[in-house]
Order: C-alpha cells, then sequence, then structure tokens
C-alpha cells in the first residue's frame, strides 16, 4: 500500500473515532439531563455576635452654668462660672472633661462605663452673680446624632444658649434648625456648629433668632454624636429673675409624661373671672416638627391617680405653641400631654419667695420598663417623683444599696413624690416615668431620669 493510500486510511479512522466520541459524548450529556445526580448541600452558617462585649457607654454633664453677656467688652461670649455638682448612680470605669473655649467654673464631666451597666448621672448647680440667681439642675446624657429642645426665649432680658458636648475622638459638625412662635426659622439665619473632638461649645440662640418669645431647637450631628442643653437666663430691669438647665428630648411623641411639675408661691394668689390665679402662672409648650395641625390635652396628675384638665393646646404650622395654667394645683406632682399629632414639650414652674423668684422647664421623661433595674441619680436637696401611666397600680422598689430597699406603691394613673437621697436603683412593677425636682424657698429646678440608648445586645452575621 501507497504511503498516500496509508494517509487515507489512517485520516478516515481518526474522523470516525472522533464521531463516536462526540456520540458518545451527546447520549452522556442526554442521560445527565434525566437522571439526578447526588447533590452537595449544606446548612446557613449564622453566627451570633455579642456587640456589647467590650463596648463602652458615656454619659456627659454639661458641666457649670455659662452667662452670655458676663464680659461687657464681649456681649457675645458665654462665661463659665460656678460648681455643679454631679451625682453618680452607677459604677464607672473611668471619668474625663471636655475642653471648653472659656476657662473659669467646672469642666463638663465625661463619665465611661461598660456598655448594658446600669449607669444614670445629673448635676446641680446653684447660680449667683451680679446678673443671675437661681437653681439649675438636669440630667447628663448619653450622646446621640439627633434631639430637641424646648424652652426660654431670646426676648428683652432673657438670654438662651445652647451647649453642645463632643466625647468622641474626631469632630462633630452640628446643623441646628431653630422654631419659634410663628414656625420654623429661616435657615440663612443659622449655620453648622463645628464641635472639636473632646470639647464643648456654646452658641448664643439669641443671636440666632433674637426677639422671639418662645423657642425649640433641633440639634442633628454628623461626624461624631453630641450632647446638647439649654442654659437660660433672665433678669428684670438688671434684677436676677431667674436660671435653668433644659435637658434634651430624644423624639416627638403622641403622649409625654412630665414628671416634678409644681408652681409655689409665698404671695397671695389673685382672683380672677374664672377663679383663682397664680402670680406666676405654669406654661405649657409644645412643638409639632414635621408641621401637623392638631390639639394636646393638659393634665395635671395627682398621687390617688385622678387628674385635672388644664386645658388644651391648639398648633400648627411646625410653631411653638403656649398654654398659661391660670391656677395649678397644689397636690399635683406631673403633668401628661396627649396629642394628636407627635409632639416634643416642657412645662415650666415657678417658685416666688419674698424677693427671690425662680423658673424651671421640666422635661418629659421616657418610661421606665417594668421588673427592669434603672440607675436614679437624686441631687442632694432632691426628691423622686413617680408617674404611673398605666391602669394598674405599680409597686416601685427603691435601693439606696445600703439598708433595706423599700418600696412605694404608685396607684394607676397617679403621681408620688418619694423621699430619696443619693443614687438609687428603681425596679418596678408596672411601667412608670420618674424625675427628680428640687425646690424650696425662691429656688425651683428639676430633671428626668433617663435611660441608656437603645442596642441590640446581640445580632446574627451570615458569612458567604
Amino acid at each position: 500500500m501507497s504511503e498516500r493510500s496509508n494517509a487515507l486510511l489512517w485520516g478516515g479512522v481518526r474522523a470516525t473515532v472522533g464521531v463516536l466520541v462526540i456520540g458518545v459524548a451527546a447520549t452522556v450529556a442526554v442521560a445527565l439531563n434525566t437522571i439526578p445526580l447526588p447533590a452537595v448541600e449544606r446548612d446557613t452558617v449564622a453566627v451570633t455576635v455579642d456587640t456589647l462585649h467590650g463596648a463602652e457607654q458615656a454619659l456627659v454633664c454639661s458641666g457649670s452654668f455659662a452667662e452670655l453677656g458676663a464680659d461687657p467688652n464681649r456681649p457675645s461670649v458665654s462665661l463659665p462660672t460656678g460648681i455643679a455638682s454631679v451625682t453618680v448612680a452607677g459604677e464607672i470605669s473611668s471619668m474625663s472633661e471636655l475642653e471648653r473655649t472659656e476657662a473659669g467654673g467646672s469642666a463638663p464631666a465625661v463619665l465611661h462605663a461598660p456598655a448594658g451597666d446600669p449607669l444614670a448621672a445629673a448635676q446641680a448647680q446653684q447660680v449667683l452673680t451680679a446678673t443671675l440667681r437661681g437653681l439649675t439642675a438636669s440630667s447628663c446624657a448619653e450622646p446621640v446624632n439627633e434631639q430637641w429642645l424646648i424652652g426660654g426665649a431670646t426676648t428683652l432680658g432673657i438670654s438662651t444658649t445652647l451647649s453642645l458636648g463632643n466625647a468622641s475622638s474626631v469632630p462633630a459638625t452640628v446643623q441646628l434648625t431653630l422654631y419659634d412662635e410663628n414656625g420654623a426659622v429661616d435657615q440663612t439665619r443659622t449655620s453648622g456648629v463645628l464641635v472639636p473632638a473632646g470639647s464643648e461649645r456654646t452658641v448664643s440662640l439669641n443671636g440666632y433668632a433674637p426677639g422671639r418669645e418662645h423657642i425649640a431647637v433641633r440639634v442633628v450631628s454628623t461626624g461624631a454624636a453630641v450632647t446638647a442643653s439649654l442654659g437660660v437666663a433672665q433678669a428684670a430691669s438688671l434684677i436676677p429673675f431667674a436660671v435653668d438647665t433644659v435637658t434634651r428630648q430624644l423624639a416627638p411623641g403622641t403622649t409625654l409624661i412630665v414628671p416634678g411639675v409644681t408652681n409655689i408661691s409665698t404671695h397671695q394668689h389673685g382672683p380672677g373671672d374664672a377663679g383663682e390665679i397664680d402670680p406666676y402662672p405654669v406654661l405649657v409648650r409644645v412643638l409639632a416638627p414635621a408641621g401637623e395641625t392638631g390639639s394636646a390635652t393638659v393634665r395635671a396628675v395627682m398621687a390617688d391617680g385622678s387628674s385635672e384638665q388644664l386645658g388644651q393646646l391648639e398648633f400648627s404650622g411646625s410653631a411653638v405653641a403656649q398654654l398659661p395654667v391660670a391656677h395649678w394645683p397644689e397636690e399635683a406632682d406631673a403633668v401628661v400631654i396627649e396629642s394628636s399629632a407627635p409632639v416634643i414639650a416642657a412645662v415650666q414652674g415657678s417658685a416666688d419667695s419674698g424677693t427671690e423668684h425662680d423658673y424651671a422647664w421640666f422635661a418629659p421623661a421616657p418610661v421606665l420598663a417594668a421588673d427592669t433595674p434603672v440607675a436614679a441619680p437624686v441631687v442632694f436637696g432632691g426628691s423622686l417623683v413617680l408617674v404611673n401611666p398605666g391602669a394598674v397600680d405599680a409597686v416601685v422598689r427603691i435601693d439606696a444599696g445600703s439598708g433595706q430597699p423599700r418600696e412605694v406603691k404608685v396607684p394607676a394613673g397617679g403621681a408620688v413624690t418619694a423621699v430619696a437621697a443619693g443614687p438609687v436603683t428603681l425596679t418596678s412593677s408596672a411601667p412608670i416615668a420618674a424625675g427628680v425636682r428640687l425646690a424650696g424657698g425662691g429656688d425651683i429646678a428639676g430633671y428626668p431620669i433617663l435611660t441608656g440608648a437603645d442596642r441590640a445586645s446581640a445580632i446574627t452575621v451570615y458569612p458567604r
């Protein structure tokens, strides 16, 4: 056979084999589509992570009261003055201070503790300068990215400042939105406030919105969470009239509980068309930030669970609305505000004795969960006010850490004042709200018992 014939023969054989291989492969492919093959299956892997392990919480106290215009050569500057005393409930792991632009007084304190541990703190200060006199008290708070404050004014004789604390290691940029009796203040009148890491900045709201009878502010921070409080000071014809420090609120609500409200005076009440009239009436302010039109009913709450309706507020257009209460029922210890739309609110009570006068803006308190120990700091001279908004009686256990704990019954719908001093732990059989009030002579102050920010103690991670 010639070489040409051999080549043709082997080429035909290779072609025939190729066709056979292709046919076998096609047959196998068809079989694979019709015959189920064993599959490898694996359950989803889930890993639970404890987010509180090794985490830390921090509370910031605003420090000594800052007086606006104390230096005549720098009328727009707020100067810290006096010493604020801090009461801590719970165990702290460390304490630090925030730096202020202006020296003086006691620096803002930062209290550190493991996340999840019961911790609360409050500060109080007797303010006495050439132009100011009165008592201030406020809750130390955890830094957050959004918060609200309401109270004060910027009319003649009244100054309102905003203190911003940044306990973080990074700077914060804070945007302020102001509201007055007519609605939101023009945003071009406000600007962002830079708060460096580890510092506190105090700004004058009189400079942002002068001549306002009612003031509220929304505080939103980026870069780092901050704390915020208002300082309100009033003088009448250069005579000291009142001072106060206002505690923040986290979010609007339709039912707000304000513990501790009272109105005391040694002067005779005057007659009015509807009966007795207080010389300095209780004032209730509300703001619906979203601009809804609606109404809010205001009730004073008594110890026996009864209540007295004080009036109704109409609000609209993001304007701060105010209700003057002609006569405060002396047996009442709290206010409940029920609104048709979410609002923030504050209630002003006064103390008037002889030539001395003072007032306090009481802020709403969060509802404390039942059967959960809550740290409650009661500053020197303060009284604990417990409010039960529910339909069943609450038994509140007050544990001072030494001696025998005692129990206080708070009737359904009632507000009870309990004598307590220093740091205590509250455990209630039903949800309650709590606050602390200081009142006597010509001094008054108060603050709510705050809880820590909600945190998920565990999260589930699904690795790929």
